[in-house]
C-alpha cells in the first residue's frame, strides 16, 4: 500500500513538472520590441492608478489597479490587503486624508522601469504630491511591482523608500 502511494505521489509530481514545462513557468528572453511594449503597459498601469488618485475614484482603485491580496511595503514592514472592501476602506480613508491637508494631485515620475518577462516588472520612480494652491506637499520614491492576470496589469505590491533610490535590473 505504501508503495502504491509513493508512486501515486511520484507520477503526480512528474505531472507537476511536465505542465510546468509545457506552460513554459519559466521566463523566456524577450525581444527588444517586446520589452519595450512591456514596460509601457506596466507604466501606463501606474499612471491609471494615478489618474484614478486624481478624480478620487476609491471603487476603481479598489477593483480595478491592484490584485488580491495586495501589499504595502514601508518603513514599518509590510501591510496586506485581501478584500475589495479593505481595498475601498483604505483609499476612500487616504483621499479624504490627503483633501483635508489641501492636496490636489499626485504626479509619479518613472525613473526605471524593469522588465522580468512579458507579464512582469518593477516601475520605480517618485511621487511628487501638490496641494490645490500649486505648492509641493512631499516627494517620494515608491516602486511598484506588477504582472498580469485574466484582468489585465494588476500591481501587486508598492514600497516607498526614498526618492533618490531607484529600483534597476541589470543584465549580466
Amino acid at each position: 500500500m505504501k508503495l502504491r502511494f509513493q508512486k501515486a505521489r511520484f507520477a503526480s509530481l512528474l505531472f507537476a513538472l511536465g505542465v510546468g514545462i509545457n506552460n513554459q513557468t519559466t521566463a523566456q528572453e524577450l525581444t527588444a520590441a517586446e520589452e519595450a511594449l512591456t514596460k509601457a503597459q506596466a507604466q501606463r498601469h501606474v499612471e491609471r492608478y494615478y489618474n484614478y488618485y486624481y478624480e478620487r475614484n476609491p471603487e476603481a482603485l479598489s477593483t480595478e489597479i491592484f490584485t488580491l491580496p495586495w501589499y504595502v511595503i514601508g518603513a514599518n514592514g509590510i501591510t496586506a490587503r485581501a478584500t475589495e472592501a479593505e481595498n475601498m476602506e483604505y483609499f476612500s480613508s487616504a483621499i479624504d486624508g490627503l483633501l483635508e491637508r489641501g492636496w490636489n494631485r499626485s504626479i509619479f515620475t518613472t525613473k526605471n522601469v524593469c522588465v522580468f518577462g512579458a507579464g512582469s516588472a518593477i516601475v520605480s520612480g517618485t511621487n511628487t504630491r501638490t496641494r490645490t494652491d500649486g505648492s509641493i506637499m512631499s516627494v517620494g520614491g515608491v516602486s511598484y511591482t506588477l504582472g498580469t492576470t485574466n484582468d489585465g496589469w494588476r500591481i501587486l505590491s508598492f514600497s516607498s523608500h526614498a526618492p533618490n533610490k531607484v529600483v534597476r535590473c541589470d543584465t549580466e
